[in-house]
């Protein structure tokens, strides 16, 4: 056994170690709703699925919730198909163009991208660089991962090298949270 320095605590490997693994086993069990957020915090308004997620880490609205992880998804649209194993349902927030003006938000659900995606007006995420959105639940499909996905995408303003939201966009941030809480009723 060895006794922390700087508390009273005496560890005990093995006890420890049975503790962590009891600790593993019941979040293995548990069902988490995943809010993630994608984008580029350097392509302008790309980042806005990153920026809301930074908002919500600091807000006190989802703290205790211990069934929901938030979580900076980046640019990787392959790394979404992992993160969703866990999860029973996702909101996920990008920037996209669905046809919509320039940060009008709209909320997607997989079958409301089939309807939206066509050759004369195609989904466009502009987050990922792997795989786009439309691919990632065409895979998710194919790997049978059934999960209750929303996406909140913005028609972002500028795409292009900066660490700034435009402020039209980062005016929506609160707007977006609104719509993640609605979700999660």
């Amino acid at each position: 056994m060895n006794k922390d320095l700087n508390s009273d605590k005496v560890f005990n490997p093995r006890e420890d170690s049975v503790t962590a693994d009891v600790n593993a086993a019941e979040n293995a069990n548990q069902n988490f709703i995943k809010i993630i957020g994608f984008g580029n915090l350097f392509m302008g308004d790309d980042g806005i699925g990153v920026k809301v997620i930074e908002e919500l880490k600091k807000q006190d609205s989802l703290k205790g919730a211990n069934n929901i992880k938030i979580i900076d998804g980046g640019t990787s649209g392959v790394d979404l198909i992992f993160a969703l194993q866990d999860a029973v349902k996702a909101i996920i927030v990008d920037a996209v163009d669905a046809g919509q003006e320039i940060g009008e938000i709209k909320v997607f659900s997989l079958d409301d991208i089939k309807t939206v995606n066509s050759k004369s007006r195609p989904f466009k995420s502009f987050s990922m660089h792997d795989m786009d959105l439309v691919e990632v639940f065409e895979l998710l499909k194919t790997l049978k991962i059934n999960k209750s996905i929303r996406i909140i995408g913005i028609k972002p303003k500028n795409i292009g090298y900066s660490d700034r939201l435009s402020p039209e966009i980062a005016d929506k941030i609160p707007e977006i949270i609104d719509l993640i809480q609605k979700e999660l009723q």
